[in-house]
């Protein structure tokens, strides 16, 4: 079984991996209890403390909330934008030897072996090569090939390895 298609990535595409790694990780649950805790600490003295306090507070639980999205699109849109092999059009064949993607000359092939796993978000397709990197494939630029992808995925990875539902 073989699947070929071709990808444009996008600077909302890198934003929601990005917000994807970042938020299923200690450091992204940590960021949220420490908010949360925050507000919790200004709600529960707001009788009792001054406003200035209060509202300092308040202040900086909307900053921990904030930071983290903010400079995650920054940091998307600026990879994207600079790095040429993002910026162009990327060409995918998923087959029986692995994912391989190319662009003009250069390919890259990254066998099922060294797949650390394959993730299917609502808006990406993660094909990720260890805990921090992934090609990116976004879903809405391979609904008709998602299937495909999904089957071959799951006739070459264990099953902890393979996060795929399928299409609706």
């Amino acid at each position: 079984m073989k699947v070929e298609f071709d990808i444009q990535l996008h600077t909302l595409d890198m934003y929601r991996y990005n917000l994807y790694h970042a938020y299923t990780t200690a450091s992204g649950y940590l960021a949220v209890v420490l908010s949360m805790l925050i507000f919790a600490v200004a709600a529960r003295r707001w009788e009792e403390a001054e406003l200035s306090q209060t509202v300092l507070y308040v202040a900086l639980g909307v900053v921990f909330l904030l930071y983290v999205p903010v400079t995650l699109y920054a940091r998307s849109k600026q990879q994207v934008h600079s790095n040429p092999v993002l910026k162009n059009i990327l060409h995918y064949t998923i087959d029986d030897k692995g994912v391989t993607t190319s662009q003009g000359e250069l390919s890259s092939t990254l066998a099922w072996e060294q797949v650390y796993r394959i993730v299917a978000t609502r808006h990406n397709i993660l094909v990720c090569s260890n805990p921090r990197n992934a090609f990116i494939i976004p879903r809405e630029q391979v609904v008709q090939e998602y299937d495909v992808i999904r089957k071959i995925a799951q006739a070459h990875l264990e099953k902890y390895r393979f996060k795929m539902k399928e299409s609706k």
